[in-house]
């Protein structure tokens, strides 16, 4: 089936395993992007939207999530965080590690 000339081909960014640490991606579109194992500690990804992105073993120590769209805290249980990690505002850090706690059992 031919594509159709007047929709524009979609495309998701896949960096699996990349390393991006310090990299500012603020206000980057990352849907459905593939970062599983990257390493993004200290990045910036201020207002980025993360919507249906994999963050399977993504690395985000350190990382600025201010202000990041469609970002789950399923999807952040599956990354890696620490105390400097600055989550978005509608993020909860004690049900996150509550969530993190059971899948780990």
């Amino acid at each position: 089936m031919p594509r159709n000339q007047n929709r524009p081909l979609r495309r998701t960014l896949d960096i699996h395993g990349a390393f991006v640490r310090r990299t500012d991606l603020s206000g980057a579109s990352l849907r459905g992007a593939n970062m599983a194992g990257a390493d993004a500690t200290n990045a910036i990804l201020r207002g980025a939207d993360l919507s249906n992105a994999i963050l399977r073993g993504t690395v985000l120590r350190g990382a600025d999530l201010t202000d990041v769209k469609n970002l789950t805290v399923e999807q952040l249980s599956e990354a890696i965080i620490d105390d400097d990690t600055i989550l978005p505002s509608y993020i909860d850090r004690t049900k996150l590690r509550a969530l993190v706690e059971n899948t780990s059992k």
